[in-house]
């Protein structure tokens, strides 16, 4: 949690919730690589702990490789670290 327990950043969460909407209509490539964002807006943020930042990577890994049916079952699992 964030020092207040707030949300850490939501705009973190917004971008993840575009990507994720658009990658019906994007190739697995493009997909892969829209998610290198939240990976990287992740890896700068202070605001989440070690163990935080390696579950939201197993996560995204997760998302990365699974079918664009199952993307939605792992989409809301790492909404849910991301808050």
């Amino acid at each position: 949690m964030g020092l207040f327990g707030g949300k850490r950043h939501p705009e973190i969460v917004k971008l993840f919730d575009e990507i994720v909407q658009r990658g019906s209509q994007e190739t697995e490539d493009q997909f892969r690589i829209h998610l290198n964002d939240v990976v990287r807006m992740v890896e700068l943020d202070k605001n989440y702990s070690t163990n935080s930042k390696l579950q939201i990577y197993e996560l995204l890994s997760q998302l990365s490789n699974c079918t664009p049916k199952e993307r939605e079952r792992y989409a809301k699992k790492l909404r849910k670290v991301l808050k």
